[in-house]
């Protein structure tokens, strides 16, 4: 293994660096004239176009190939931002996401359902139907006993106010003897 001077350590990386910018500029920069060049002639932005007209502006011939697009972040998003069929992709993803969310359960509870029939998985819903309802049955009549609390505990706050308010006005008032009750 050879040695490489301090000085040189540091020139590999900015030297490596320097190259890896200069590409990921090139790449930027042939994928927007290419979207350019493409909207300018009407035609539709896809990823193989973008890439042949890549190949028709590079100086080098070269191109670029779908990869190096997707791959380089603004490249890739200058080219969402102008694809019709990528954003389409994008709405309908969206809109699968919104309809059918993906139901969790967990592997115990599966476990226990697995190997029921058909006609015992609707005894339990059938079950659990008129559990709910006596649940419900019950709720109510709780409902209706706690209101009939709260509304004596009114009634005896109001009484006691009341005689509370009567001893006050007892003690306020001296008797004829001039003692205090």
């Amino acid at each position: 293994m050879t040695n490489i001077p301090t000085s040189n350590k540091r020139a590999i990386p900015d030297a490596f660096n320097q190259y890896r910018q200069a590409t990921f500029e090139r790449t930027v920069c042939l994928t927007d004239q290419a979207i350019a060049n493409l909207e300018a002639a009407g035609k539709t932005i896809t990823l193989a176009e973008v890439c042949q007209a890549t190949r028709e502006l590079d100086t080098q011939g070269r191109g670029l190939r779908p990869t190096s697009i997707l791959r380089n972040p603004k490249a890739a998003e200058l080219f969402h931002q102008h694809s019709p069929a990528y954003q389409m992709r994008q709405q309908r993803a969206q809109q699968a996401k919104r309809k059918h969310p993906k139901a969790t359960v967990n592997s115990k509870v599966r476990a226990i359902y697995r190997g029921l029939r058909a006609s015992d998985l609707i005894q339990l819903v059938e079950d659990l139907k008129a559990q709910i309802a006596d649940l419900k049955q019950q709720q109510e009549k709780l409902r209706s006993e706690r209101e009939e609390v709260g509304r004596l505990r009114d009634e005896a706050l109001q009484q006691n106010t009341r005689l509370l308010a009567t001893l006050t006005v007892k003690a306020q008032v001296p008797s004829r003897n001039g003692n205090h009750e």
